[in-house]
């Protein structure tokens, strides 16, 4: 009786919770997390596509190219089948016939239908329209010169917008499960530095005395090399940099060295502080491989030291992207403990 009692009032208590909430939830999303889908009328896309793909598929040397980003366009009448894609937008005009055009209008709130009418909005990002965790984006104008002009203009913005939101929904995908909280806190102690890390991930090596570390992942290979440098300016160019890089690798990776083309150096924000970032390819004439990397150059004023904050990624006939993607996550997750 007692059994029987309790599983009734299980019940009950499920279904109301439903009954409340059942209205509020989602299904989760699916498929590749750079690929975006994009709702559009075939005769629009067809004047405005390769623009819009221009945008969104820019393309990095790994050393093949890939692009950052891929874009495929659909009809409404497919929506229903990617509705539960990773990102989901829409483009349409305003002053055109057209079912893609009469469906974009019922999910624009009003003031943004008003700012579109007299040039002043463009562009609405949305989360979760469909299924949880996505990215919408609608792209709207009055008419297709004017959406033209508004597309170049704020296209830059547009793409940073979007690439912050997919490596925060990236970082937590890559989190939800088992974290690497024994290693962090070895880090932590030992080198004053904090970095979130999966649960593959293991210390290949580390050196006390030179304040350096090494954190690998297999199947492919990914290496996040951290290590401090106390001379030196307080930025470095291009071929200091180089030669900084390719001094670690010839100890700790078995005599890489930087590639001179395509190696470049740019400044950056790095969690909210200035930063450089070297980008480039690594090869390994012994072992007949190589592939892309990237360094981050963190200045501590405090200690007038420098944290290199090395990645890179081993995946002969791979996509290199989605794991240097996962690196640019951990990477940002480095935290110089507090005294």
């Amino acid at each position: 009786m007692l059994l029987n009692h309790l599983f009734k009032t299980a019940a009950a208590v499920i279904i109301v919770f439903f009954i409340i909430t059942g209205c509020n939830i989602k299904p989760g999303t699916m498929g590749l997390q750079n690929r975006i889908f994009v709702v559009v009328d075939s005769v629009l896309w067809q004047e405005l596509g390769e623009q819009t793909a221009q945008g969104f598929e820019r393309i990095i040397f790994t050393p093949h190219d890939e692009k950052t980003f891929s874009i495929t366009p659909v009809s409404l009448d497919r929506l229903s089948g990617i509705k539960h894609r990773m990102n989901v937008f829409f483009m349409g005009i305003s002053d055109e016939e057209g079912e893609v055009n009469e469906y974009i209008k019922t999910m624009m709130p009003d003031n943004f239908k008003q700012g579109v009418e007299t040039g002043d909005y463009f562009y609405l990002f949305q989360n979760d329209l469909f299924a949880e965790p996505q990215i919408n984006l609608i792209l709207y104008s009055k008419n297709r010169e004017t959406f033209k002009e508004q597309f170049a203009g704020s296209i830059e913005k547009i793409y940073q917008t979007f690439n912050k939101k997919y490596y925060a929904r990236l970082e937590q995908s890559m989190f939800e499960r088992d974290e690497q909280k024994q290693l962090s806190s070895f880090l932590q102690e030992y080198f004053g530095w904090n970095l979130r890390l999966q649960h593959d991930y293991f210390k290949a090596t580390h050196n006390l005395d030179s304040r350096y570390v090494w954190l690998r992942r297999l199947n492919p290979d990914r290496s996040i090399s951290i290590w401090e440098v106390k001379e030196g300016p307080e930025k470095f160019t291009l071929e200091s940099l180089k030669a900084v890089r390719n001094k670690m690798a010839e100890q700790y990776y078995s005599k890489d060295v930087i590639e001179d083309e395509d190696l470049y150096l740019t400044d950056v924000d790095f969690n909210g502080q200035p930063a450089q970032k070297l980008t480039g390819l690594w090869r390994n004439d012994s072992l007949l491989v190589g592939g892309p990397f990237r360094m981050y150059v963190v200045y501590d004023p405090l200690k007038s030291l420098h944290y290199m904050i090395d990645i890179s990624v081993l995946a002969p006939g791979k996509l290199k992207k989605p794991f240097l993607d996962q690196l640019e996550v951990i990477a940002h997750t480095f935290e110089v403990v507090k005294d």
